[in-house]
């Protein structure tokens, strides 16, 4: 049986406490943890816990990441960066993949999201930055490209604002509708995926409903991170990220980095 692991825990407001009950790790002060979890909005603690030598799963998208101070961490603390290691969308991911793997004739992708905000807040929505949330989406986008369609790569992402949401739109064969809304007695977390083939439509809906009154997004976004700690602990230094096909970290060519080396511990 693992030993529990030593972490520090960024920004995460009440859910430390929940995190802080896993039997797998024990919460530490940054300067005696293995790994930062990061759910913060400050993105310059990133780059500084890496450099200080200590990897970090980070709950943030990595287009929200300043790249290049990222990388030169990296480099001088032979340290480990996972982003987006804790967002709920990853579920409706590894949805997406699994239905592409079976199916090889998807031609086109709906997701809608359904979340109902409390007044308490639930990250990332009401801690983090507007653009931020725009990142979050669009690495979604990518996955889900990633997983139907990954002999092409479309260009740029395309946002609509609406009242109660947004739509994200990756050329005409994917859309990201997020539909968000506060107090109106709705579950509190919905996932409705729409897959288009020649032949006709699938669809594939998921509820989620709150754990110990943790709001489900909540509840998801830890265990995401959570997930993450021992395998971003035990990969090369530089970026990873979640192959959904097998389910483990790889390496994220985004930043390939001292690929030679095996870390110091």
């Amino acid at each position: 049986m693992n030993s529990p692991f030593p972490i520090a825990v960024l920004g995460a407001g009440r859910l430390a406490d929940r995190i802080a009950a896993h039997p797998d790790v024990v919460v530490a002060e940054p300067s005696s943890a293995a790994v930062v979890l990061h759910l913060s909005a400050d993105v310059s603690e990133i780059p500084f816990h890496l450099g200080a030598g200590r990897d970090v799963v980070t709950a943030l998208p990595l287009d929200a990441l300043p790249l290049d101070e990222v990388r030169d961490a990296c480099r001088a603390g032979a340290s480990t960066l996972h982003a987006t290691g804790g967002f709920q969308s990853a579920v409706a991911a590894r949805l997406t993949r699994s239905l592409a793997a079976a199916t090889k004739e998807i031609t086109r992708i709906d997701l809608h999201e359904e979340i109902n905000l409390p007044e308490d807040a639930v990250y990332p929505w009401d801690t983090v930055p507007d653009h931020v949330l725009t990142a979050y989406y669009f690495a979604g986008l990518r996955v889900l490209e990633d997983a139907a369609f990954a002999d092409v790569r479309s260009e740029a992402p395309v946002v609509d604002t609406e009242e109660s949401g947004a739509v994200h739109t990756l050329g005409d064969r994917i859309s990201y509708r997020s539909i968000r809304t506060r107090g109106t007695g709705a579950g509190p977390l919905r996932y409705r995926l729409v897959t288009t083939t020649a032949s006709g439509t699938a669809t594939a809906t998921v509820d989620f409903h709150p754990t110990d009154d943790v709001h489900p997004a909540d509840h998801l976004t830890c265990v995401e991170l959570l997930r993450a700690v021992r395998p971003v602990r035990a990969s090369k230094p530089g970026i990873v990220l979640r192959d959904l096909r097998i389910t483990h970290l790889v390496p994220d060519d985004r930043l390939a980095i001292l690929d030679h080396e095996q870390k110091s511990r």
